[in-house]
């Protein structure tokens, strides 16, 4: 899928929001590269009383002092027949933007109207006499059936046939990946934006499942060209770890490539986790030497490898022996730019072997970050309830804290509030 540099722009702000967000706080919903996509159309068509492809006929933006209307003709009917049989001219409350003969589909509810209607009433007291109920003249009744429009956008007959013909969400999740990822980039922008959305909502065991139906030559297609738009790339080099072979470990690499120095990368973070799941150790070592252990390396260049690591550990557990990948985020305990982050992220990891050098990480800290002191502050406390943290480790913890507590006491008992710790 291609985007305009300014859809590009807007991804890639709202990636450095949503993407540090999500090193920090791990999630199990949904596909792990992805954004949150908003509803897709299986689930708007289950939701749906009616959905038709109806052509436009006309329409009036409101300029002549009425409301804005089109009237369209009823083409193709795949929910509400009873309703709307074909060839039935309506008009839609709403301007269509489009042109006369335009394909238009419409997604709309049924409102039951059959209910009493008061049309006269009064009462029979004056302020001088005792209240009464009141004296009810006329009641009519409606038992009319009404369709409440809440989509109309101009659609081909090809995008409207992918919607109907689209497993419904009743059908197990790993099936219906299946259809949806023969469209992940169709030429149609609606049928491939949805599929890609499908992807997203997915979960990452479902997506297993369906491994061996990838399109695995596609991907590398996609992957390799430049045009990718970033949420895709994400989840492009996830679907190639899980499908791949030996021979995409070099592929991977080369799309990594070095850290850069000059823009940052979006989706970057997919194509890492992918080399993970093919290469294992191989691959760690790779970003371990381009970027962990490198100082230089700009911090959007660590953050993609610090959520490739959650990835694995919150979805791979055996992939790596868990010290493996807990040593490999302590040369960012020394960034001021990511530290807060790896801190947490070892506390979730109950690697409490890095209480050796919190002390000089609190040193450097201290002065002008409260936010990396408080992150320490939790690793502490939580070290010293954990029951496999042995005696010396806990006695370290002890000190340290005992020191942050005489430098800056209001910080340690805000943070015994947030855990609910008894000092």
């Amino acid at each position: 899928m291609k985007r305009t540099s300014a859809a590009v722009l807007f991804h890639a702000t709202l990636w450095t929001v949503c993407g540090m967000l999500a090193a920090v706080f791990s999630t199990a919903h949904g596909c792990p590269f992805c954004l949150a996509p908003g509803q897709t159309w299986a689930e708007m068509v289950a939701e749906a009383d009616v959905v038709v492809l109806a052509e436009l006929q006309s329409t009036d933006d409101g300029s002549t002092g009425n409301a804005p209307s089109s009237i369209v003709k009823v083409l193709r009917v795949h929910k509400g027949r009873t309703h709307l049989p074909t060839g039935k001219l309506i008009t839609i409350p709403d301007y269509i933007f489009a042109d006369q003969g335009a394909t238009v589909l419409l997604k709309g509810s049924l409102q039951d109207d059959s209910r009493p209607v008061v049309n006269e009433t009064f009462a029979n007291q004056t302020p001088q006499q005792p209240a009464a109920p009141p004296v009810i003249r006329k009641v009519s009744a409606k038992t009319s059936t009404t369709i409440v429009w809440d989509f109309s956008e101009p659609q081909s007959s090809v995008a409207f046939d992918y919607i109907i013909q689209a497993p419904t969400p009743e059908i197990p999740a790993a099936d219906r990946l299946i259809y949806f990822a023969a469209y992940l980039e169709h030429r149609d922008n609606l049928i491939a934006a949805d599929a890609w959305g499908e992807f997203a909502n997915a979960q990452y065991e479902d997506i297993v499942r369906v491994r061996q139906s990838l399109p695995v030559e596609n991907l590398r297609t996609w992957i390799a060209d430049p045009d990718t738009s970033p949420d895709r790339l994400g989840l492009y080099g996830m679907l190639l770890g899980l499908c791949g072979d030996a021979s995409d470990v070099d592929f991977l690499k080369r799309q990594i490539g070095q850290p850069s120095t000059d823009n940052v990368r979006f989706g970057v973070e997919g194509l890492m986790g992918g080399l993970l799941l093919l290469a294992g150790d191989d691959g760690l070592t790779f970003l371990e030497e381009s970027r962990l252990k490198n100082s230089a390396t700009p911090t959007y260049e660590c953050f993609p490898v610090i959520q490739a690591l959650q990835f694995v550990w919150t979805y791979e557990a055996t992939l790596f022996e868990k010290d493996r990948l807990r040593k490999s985020v302590h040369p960012l305990l020394h960034r001021e730019d990511v530290r807060e982050t790896v801190i947490r992220d070892l506390s979730r990891w109950q690697d409490w072997t890095a209480v050796t050098v919190m002390p000089d990480v609190y040193e450097a800290s201290r002065q002008d970050d409260p936010r990396t002191v408080r992150a320490i502050v939790g690793f502490l406390m939580t070290c010293r309830k954990a029951p496999e943290a042995d005696p010396a480790t806990i006695a370290a913890a002890d000190r340290l804290l005992t020191t942050i507590r005489q430098q800056d006491g209001g910080l340690v008992k805000a943070v015994e509030r947030d855990l609910g710790v008894t000092p």
